[in-house]
Parts: C-alpha cells; structure tokens; sequence
C-alpha cells in the first residue's frame, strides 16, 4: 500500500470528508467505466459506483484495506457487479416462473397477470420485518440459506423457519384471490 493511500484511508476513517471527496472525485468516474463494462448499462454502473462509496463512508470505523486504496475500489466494484448480474438472473427466474405458474391465465390477459403479481408483492410486503427481508434475500436475491444466516447472524433452522413461514402466510394470503381468477376464468 502506497503512503498516501495510507494517509487517505486514516483521514477517512477520522471521518475526514475532503480526504472521502477526494478519492470520490478521484476515482468515481474510472470506477463507472469499468462497471459498465461489466454490466452493460451506464446507469446501473454508476448506481453500483455510488453504493461502493456509500458503504465505503458507511463503513468507514472499520475499515480495514490491505492492498491500495485504487485496488480496493476497484474489487469492491467487481464484487458489486458480480451482485447485481446475479440478482438480475434471480429476477429473470422469478419472472420466469411467475409466467409459468400464470399460465392457466391466458397472454391476452395481461391486466390479470399484472394484479396478480401486484397482490403477491403487497402479499410479501405485508410479512413482518425480519420474516420478509430474509424471505426476499432467499427469493429475490436468490441467497442461500446459510448465507442469509452468516449475513444476519442467525441460524440456518431460523432462516429456514422464517422462509417456511412466509410461504405459509403468503399462501393463505393469496388463496382467496387464485380462487376469484379461477372462477372468473371457468364463467
């Protein structure tokens, strides 16, 4: 690590916020460049650009850098990246299987399918608070289990009781409303 970096990242850490500006203006827009080869889009390039700095100051007690400050930032972006093409091949899967398990309502019926993916949002929406951000980190995010666990610092029986639990009340929210399209579609 270069002396100055060193520098930087001990101003950083005393909450320093021209050492914090310096490095955003440094590096942002070679950070954004990179993203953006790696996700094909500008505007999510700099989302994921933006979100490094954020947690960088967020985290900025803590801080812990081994290797330069340049390449630092640069791997922390990688990683984000990797992140966001991972969640978007959950989503595609999800919406995927949303097709799939719609599928009894027919295309041309799109205002159907649109309230019924608007009910299951509301539906997962309305679980409580820890029993729906580990619901979304498995579902959306497409998280394991046990990484869900390491990420909260619970335990994997938890995790899984709390995605059990889920589906439970997202069933019994949404049965009524499966039961009104199938009657509406056999009239």
């Amino acid at each position: 690590m270069l002396p100055d970096d060193m520098t930087i990242i001990a101003q950083i850490r005393s909450g320093d916020l021209k050492a914090y500006e310096s490095i955003f203006h440094a590096y942002y827009e070679a950070l954004c460049l990179f993203a953006k080869k790696m996700l094909g889009d500008m505007d999510k390039a700099r989302d994921v650009a933006q979100d490094v700095f954020v947690t960088l100051y967020a985290s900025k007690e803590t801080l812990q850098i081994n290797t330069s400050l340049k390449s630092y930032l640069f791997k922390c972006v990688y990683n984000a990246c990797l992140n966001n093409l991972k969640q978007q091949t959950v989503y595609a899967h999800h919406h995927e299987y949303l097709k799939k398990t719609t599928a009894f309502i027919d295309d041309h019926d799109a205002l159907l399918k649109a309230e019924l993916e608007e009910r299951i949002r509301i539906a997962v929406e309305s679980l409580p608070g820890q029993c729906q951000r580990i619901f979304k980190m498995n579902r959306y995010e497409g998280k394991k289990n046990s990484e869900i666990a390491t990420e909260l610092g619970i335990s994997i029986r938890t995790v899984e009781t709390q995605i059990s639990k889920a589906l439970n009340m997202l069933r019994a929210n949404l049965v009524d409303y499966l039961s009104l399209i199938l009657i509406s579609l056999i009239v």
